[in-house]
């Protein structure tokens, strides 16, 4: 019996690239569980459009919390009978179109309990991209749990001393750096949320969330024809995005400045937006001056980590980065 393939996708806000997801996500999987987590941007009213979804309102109570966003996915994906596949996609991934690819046999007859890694490519809006690496996001379903952390935690099933098969043919394509406004609010959110819950240091996080900026012209490749080619019989076009601004990350932001004072987040690259005219702009009240509140030494440590994003295996690089770990706590 050939097992089922179940994609699992958890949604919020989601609008700018969700058609498109399910359009192509559509192709390959047998049904596609999306947790939406209270979009109010019509990604419900999208996803509900097409046939192989199972619709789950997930809708958050708390604070950010992973576990909360994907722990339902694998609840639903377990009601669904027989064998079962699971690829963890976020609404902004598609895979390559390469469906005739010898590769899908060996994915179908992975022993239960294999994990699934795939190379992932980020495109970028100039027709190119570069590859992070590969990625964990599938798992040949044997009963295990889903079990995971906070923020930045594995998004599929990975039990220990499991068999991992390494997908080179089938691929994840990217979206996130396609609307580079989007990915910066985003991004800011990130790094003000990690440094509030302690999941790194100030260094750390600002080097999590500037992978572009150490990537040379030499690794940055042109899109292969053959993934719009591919893709085009489906009538999907796949080299363009609708750019959406989504000030729920700013308006988070604003808040944690209310809540914290904008002094404590001074050590984070977040400093490229006027938040005095952001918090006017989103009608955000506000006692305290939002203003920049890095002095000029502080400043040139930020210019000094973006000269450095690609050479931190310089032994100087590494030293300077332990100095400031000692005095950003």
């Amino acid at each position: 019996m050939t097992p089922k393939l179940i994609c699992l996708t958890p949604v919020l806000n989601e609008a700018w690239i969700l058609d498109r997801f399910l359009q192509c996500t559509s192709i390959w999987a047998d049904h596609i569980i999306i947790a939406d987590q209270g979009s109010t941007d019509g990604s419900v009213e999208i996803a509900k459009q097409y046939d192989k979804v199972i619709f789950i309102d997930n809708k958050k109570t708390g604070d950010f919390n992973e576990m909360q966003m994907r722990a339902p996915l694998f609840e639903a994906a377990k009601q669904i009978e027989g064998q079962k596949i699971y690829i963890g996609l976020d609404a902004d991934e598609i895979l390559t179109p390469n469906f005739d690819s010898p590769e899908w046999q060996t994915i179908y007859n992975a022993k239960p309990g294999t994990i699934l890694s795939f190379p992932i490519h980020n495109l970028l809006p100039n027709g190119t991209y570069w590859t992070l690496g590969d990625i964990y996001c599938g798992f040949v379903d044997d009963g295990t749990p889903y079990t995971t952390g906070l923020v930045h935690s594995p998004r599929m099933i990975l039990p220990d001393n499991h068999d991992v098969l390494l997908c080179h043919d089938i691929s994840l394509l990217h979206y996130k750096y396609m609307d580079a406004n989007r990915m910066r609010e985003r991004n800011r959110w990130y790094q003000c949320f990690e440094h509030i819950n302690k999941e790194n240091t100030p260094i750390g996080i600002f080097r999590r969330y500037h992978h572009l900026e150490a990537i040379p012209m030499s690794q940055r490749y042109p899109w292969p024809e053959w993934w719009k080619e591919k893709y085009r019989p489906y009538k999907i076009e796949i080299t363009s995005v609708v750019h959406h601004s989504e000030p729920r990350w700013d308006q988070q932001i604003l808040d944690y400045f209310n809540q914290y004072g904008a002094v404590y987040f001074r050590h984070l690259n977040i400093w490229d937006v006027n938040w005095d005219d952001k918090a006017k702009q989103l009608g955000v009240k506000h006692i305290m001056s939002f203003r920049d509140p890095r002095q000029k030494w502080e400043k040139a440590v930020n210019r000094w980590l973006i000269y450095t994003q690609g050479k931190q295996r310089k032994t100087s690089v590494h030293l300077i980065e332990k100095l400031l770990n000692l005095i950003y706590k």
